[in-house]
């Protein structure tokens, strides 16, 4: 979330003859332009048994009894690179499952992504360990944004942006097909875990919109022919700064009729669903477990519904990429400008959102603990031990003070998709250096260790 709200300062450096002008050219061309953006696609019949949902992906080695969920939050590059930090620690630190050695990595189920965080999370679930190859060169080291910027307000972008039917947050998608996801679709992305869960969210109802084909029944569509490219762009199509990414609704029309499961979702009553950055309904992914857990039948159904057996361990990996940044209007008595009150517009519900879903999360733990206690043995059959220990850990530039220079360096970085070296760099180190000092964590590698 809160990308590219930098370039308004861009934006007042435009001479008032020259942005007069621009508006004139745009006002002439208005209706000329016949350009759509991309539809997905109608569900021809259902994909129960092989649609992309974690109870059709093969394990590979990724055993049950070790249930790892990480989540990835928005905060444009700065949000991807921690979470490329935390993907290479995990890929780093040898583990001890099962009679097995193996990385943590390997045990990662769940992947859940908003805005900038989706950028990793996608590259790493298509693409798996190609990622520590050429991430950081092929993604991290590009500047989209220039890109993008250009783009917009090239000629033919302006033209294009005149159609109802296209918008900024199209030219995203443009981009980031072109430089990172090559015509990806979620169709193209293997069948074994983790399971990725890219969130947006939903224009009217405020509702975290998922890609997943669970989701994509509600709306009887296909999710395996959508590109990835167009959902990572719905989950940063942060409001004003770029445009809705807009969704097909077939449910009225669908040529079968099936039972979608029950998830907490109002997509099927609109034709059109249009999606904003993902952030503005959960910025660190954290809703995402407790949905998808309530909504597929509670701590043992969903387990049960995802086919899963013999769980021990949970682990919750919440990678937060919110900042507190300075700003020099909060040090002067003058009315703060329009850049200022903007920020305050998207970050005071994102902050205070983002501290309350990590709360929910250690509330729910606690819930969890106390059923898995109080149940009859016969509910939990041989899906959950009634000892299943679970751990939250907390990866959170803003957790701390920010008063040591490299870390108020960090956290000082803006929102955007471009980064120095050198910040790629710190990122890298933090996101190490927090797991490694983390007393959740610590407990975690002190079962696991190797033996």
């Amino acid at each position: 979330m809160r990308i590219f709200i930098s370039s308004l300062r861009w934006l007042h450096s435009i001479p008032y003859h020259n942005a007069l002008a621009l508006l004139t050219v745009i006002y002439i061309l208005g209706g000329c332009s016949s350009e759509h953006y991309y539809v997905n696609q109608r569900l021809l019949q259902p994909h129960s048994d092989t649609g992309y949902a974690l109870r059709n992906l093969a394990t590979s080695g990724n055993s049950d009894s070790l249930l790892v969920f990480v989540s990835f939050s928005g905060g444009g590059y700065r949000a991807a690179a921690l979470a490329y930090g935390v993907l290479e620690e995990l890929a780093a630190q040898k583990i001890y499952w099962e009679g097995s050695e193996k990385r943590l990595l390997d045990e990662v189920d769940f992947i859940a992504s908003v805005s900038g965080g989706s950028i990793a999370a996608a590259y790493y679930v298509l693409y798996r360990d190609l990622i520590f190859k050429d991430f950081e060169t092929k993604v991290l080291g590009q500047d989209l944004q220039s890109m993008l910027i250009r783009r917009v307000l090239s000629p033919r972008g302006l033209w294009r942006q005149v159609s109802p039917r296209f918008g900024r947050s199209d030219m995203l998608q443009e981009i980031l097909d072109e430089e990172i996801f090559s015509g990806k679709t979620f169709g193209d992305i293997p069948l074994s875990r983790p399971m990725l869960f890219i969130s947006a969210t939903e224009m009217t109802h405020g509702e975290r919109f998922e890609f997943s084909q669970d989701q994509f029944d509600f709306i009887c569509s296909d999710l395996s022919s959508f590109l990835i490219s167009r959902a990572v762009a719905a989950s940063m199509s942060a409001p004003i700064i770029l445009s809705p990414i807009t969704i097909w609704n077939y449910a009225q029309s669908c040529p079968w009729h099936g039972r979608p499961l029950p998830l907490k979702s109002r997509v099927q009553t609109q034709s059109f669903i249009h999606l904003l950055d993902g952030g503005l309904s959960d910025n660190t992914g954290v809703t995402t477990p407790l949905e998808v857990i309530e909504a597929r039948g509670g701590l043992i159904g969903s387990a049960k519904a995802s086919r899963l057996r013999g769980i021990k361990k949970r682990v919750f990996i919440v990678v937060n990429a919110q900042t507190n940044p300075e700003f020099e209007a909060d040090t002067s008595p003058d009315t703060p400008g329009l850049y200022r009150q903007l920020r305050a517009l998207i970050d005071i519900p994102i902050n205070v959102h983002s501290n309350v879903t990590v709360n929910q999360l250690w509330a729910a733990v606690d819930r969890w603990k106390r059923e898995l206690k109080e149940v009859y043995p016969e509910a939990l059959e041989d899906i959950l031990s009634r000892d299943t220990e679970f751990y939250i850990v907390e990866v959170n530039l803003s957790a701390t003070s920010g008063t040591e220079q490299g870390l108020r360096a960090l956290q000082d970085i803006p929102t955007g998709l471009r980064l120095t070296w050198e910040d790629i760099s710190a990122l890298k180190t933090f996101a190490r250096t927090e797991l490694q000092k983390n007393s959740e964590w610590r407990r975690l590698m002190e079962e696991l260790k190797i033996r």
